[in-house]
């Protein structure tokens, strides 16, 4: 177990079907953000950390109260302007990631194209990002052959960019996690361990969204066909649903990257229970200030003299990554304040028992 001699030995709260089971091997720490068992106190935190939680710059909160936004805002940059060295560490890999991942695009494309690909795109622009031919032209030109290299090398550019989606989510969550806990912060344990949890969280994303598309679109499919009315109802239903769930799974997702074990839905359920709307809002709100600011950053840097798609590419390779560090600390943060409400639930029971 990772650093069992650092750190004194804590006793995992016992199994109760419902998410709090016993550490896994990658997680030998789960004691320090689970809720405590009855009668169980706390572990004592490993040497050399601080068990006092960072001093926010606002009023103390309530258990499970959340974070006004401009708090919740403030608080995430300051964690990252804090931890800006292992961040930044996630960040570069992320940007390799996807650049290694865009290569496999560029070839896999080339392939599609029966090797013309990069020659068209010499056509289509010069040096300075300029057009030089006619863009619906230029598009009828392509002669498309899907062969199987092409359909190979397009699969794992995908695959490539969710693996490594996943991997900076589950490390900067972590790492956030830790630095929330007063934990010292190592960057090759933490990349370790979530390396190591990322299968668990891609097949936890594989099943709920064939869970999701199987409910919308084969129920949708299956009622236009009996009666189109219905279908379309259930559609627009479907749709509205997704708008509603969507913010709140990430929640879920926090849960599954820092927990020991994947939660079970109802455990997900029980910790946002009362607090449903405010998650949504801050959950829309912050994803739309950060595609914000991402955009704003593509902008800027699509002002520099770079070929059009390379350049594009290279841009959306950089921009990514700080948006999805960005995304990750705010959810964690949201965890954190969640987590709060039922920790102090569970010493309540420890002490009426």
């Amino acid at each position: 177990m990772a650093e069992s001699d650092e750190r004194p030995l804590s006793v995992p709260p016992p199994s109760d079907g419902d998410g709090h089971a016993t550490s896994s091997q990658d997680d030998d720490e789960a004691g320090l953000w689970s809720p405590l068992p009855p009668g169980r106190p706390r572990p004592a935190p490993p040497p050399g950390s601080n068990p006092e939680r960072p001093q926010w710059h606002h009023r103390p909160l309530a258990p499970g109260e959340l974070r006004r936004i401009p708090d919740l805002i403030r608080d995430s940059l300051s964690l990252i302007g804090r931890r800006w060295r292992p961040f930044g560490e996630f960040v570069l890999i992320g940007v390799a990631g996807y650049l290694v991942a865009f290569v496999m695009l560029f070839l896999g494309l080339n392939a599609l194209f029966g090797g013309k690909f990069f020659s068209k795109i010499s056509e289509l622009t010069d040096p300075t990002g300029g057009t030089v031919v006619d863009y619906d032209a230029w598009l009828e030109s392509f002669d498309v052959t899907p062969t199987a290299t092409a359909i190979v090398l397009l699969f794992a550019f995908g695959f490539a960019c969710c693996l490594g989606f996943l991997v900076q989510e589950i490390a900067t969550s972590r790492m956030a996690l830790d630095d929330i806990r007063g934990r010292p912060i190592r960057f090759g344990q933490t990349l370790t361990v979530s390396v190591r949890r990322m299968p668990k969280v891609f097949g936890l994303s594989v099943l709920i969204g064939l869970v999701m598309g199987l409910v919308g679109c084969g129920v949708g499919a299956l009622l236009l066909w009996l009666a189109a009315p219905l279908g379309i109802m259930w559609l627009l239903a479907y749709l509205a649903a997704i708008v509603v769930c969507f913010p709140l799974l990430s929640i879920y997702f926090v849960m599954a990257y820092v927990e020991p074990r994947i939660p079970s839905p109802r455990r997900w359920w029980r910790l946002i229970r009362g607090r449903k709307a405010a998650i949504w809002g801050r959950v829309v709100l912050l994803g739309f200030a950060a595609n914000v600011v991402g955009f704003g950053l593509g902008a800027g840097l699509g002002a520099l003299p770079l070929p059009a798609l390379y350049g594009d590419l290279f841009i959306n390779a950089v921009i990514f990554p700080l948006i999805f560090v960005l995304g990750a600390v705010f959810h964690l943060l949201i965890y954190a304040d969640l987590l709060t409400g039922e920790e102090s639930a569970s010493t309540e029971t420890e002490s009426t028992s």
